[in-house]
């Protein structure tokens, strides 16, 4: 496009404004350009004196709908106030037929009822040019690109979900066979032989030199509770230690053994539950009493139990 075409444009468009403040018009409609291809994107301008009263949040565009779809008006901004005691607002549009358009007078509503209108408006809507008229072609407008939005991504997002849901049910799966396969292995051994292997497995771990003194104990009542529960047939595992003794005091548990086991448990709920250390001599003696314990009472079953007879 030349020069002169392009100073023409830029004088129409000021024109256009200058009548629309000598009529009658309350908001001035005015464009980036008079001119424009089709399918490219045009600016239109929307403004008035703020002093009129402010602006509704909606604007409709009936009175447009002849020359201008709805669809085709792309995008609009929000209305906004200028430091010049303006309210201003901005719409983008498209047009995809070679015409002479008049955009009739707009009405622009108040938030107090009052209806304001804009001046007329005339584009001239040129076909794009063929390859041949390249040499007259306008400058090519920038791509209209819309911001971006985080639904954009959900589709990686749910790819992303989907392989670590899958991953974790593979994980899943995987451990349950592993505990499955030990649980079984550890089902086929007597309960004095498991407990006594599980606390050999404890003293390796060495938990009492490394400071985790509730950890240690935690554990230690655990294999107690679990050996005392298959032997005796008590829930000393849901139990609290006075629940526990008073249900293995109804059993076929020796009365000698339960003070000592009392001690023990009552000592490890403190290190447990209120991070009492216990004395450092007590580390040792409490191992060696949890051992005393099952060996003196593995042959001591409940009467129908089937391992009552085990030595």
């Amino acid at each position: 496009m030349s020069k002169a075409s392009l100073l023409w444009q830029k004088i129409a468009c000021i024109a256009s404004c200058l009548a629309a403040f000598s009529s009658q018009a309350q908001v001035v409609l005015s464009a980036d350009s008079t001119r424009v291809e089709t399918g490219n994107a045009l600016t239109l301008y929307l403004r008035y004196p703020s002093q009129l009263g402010k602006p509704s949040d909606s604007l409709t565009f009936g009175a447009w709908s002849e020359v201008l779809p709805t669809e085709n008006i792309i995008e609009q901004s929000e209305w906004t106030a200028s430091n010049d005691a303006f309210y201003g607002k901005s719409l983008t549009v498209l047009f995809f037929d070679e015409d002479t358009l008049h955009l009739p007078p707009l009405s622009v509503g108040l938030r107090n009822g009052k209806q304001l209108l804009t001046n007329e408006l005339e584009l001239i809507v040129t076909a794009t040019p063929s390859p041949d008229d390249l040499n007259d072609m306008a400058p090519i407008k920038d791509i209209h690109r819309e911001p971006a939005d985080w639904t954009d991504y959900l589709p990686w997002i749910l790819g992303v979900l989907a392989v670590l849901a899958l991953l974790g049910l593979v994980y899943y799966l995987v451990s349950r066979q592993q505990k499955a396969r030990v649980l079984s292995r550890s089902m086929a051994l007597p309960p004095h032989e498991l407990a006594l292997k599980k606390l050999e497995a404890l003293k390796g771990k060495n938990l009492i030199a490394a400071g985790q003194i509730k950890e240690h104990y935690a554990a230690l009542t655990d294999i107690l509770r679990e050996y005392l529960e298959k032997r005796f047939e008590v829930p000393a595992l849901e139990s609290t230690t006075p629940e526990t003794m008073l249900a293995l005091g109804n059993s076929s548990f020796p009365d000698t053994l339960l003070a000592p086991l009392q001690q023990l448990l009552e000592q490890a709920d403190l290190a447990k539950f209120a991070r009492i250390v216990p004395e450092p001599a007590f580390h040792d003696e409490s191992f060696m009493l949890a051992q005393q314990l099952i060996l003196e009472t593995q042959a001591l079953a409940h009467p129908d139990h089937p391992e009552s007879t085990e030595s």
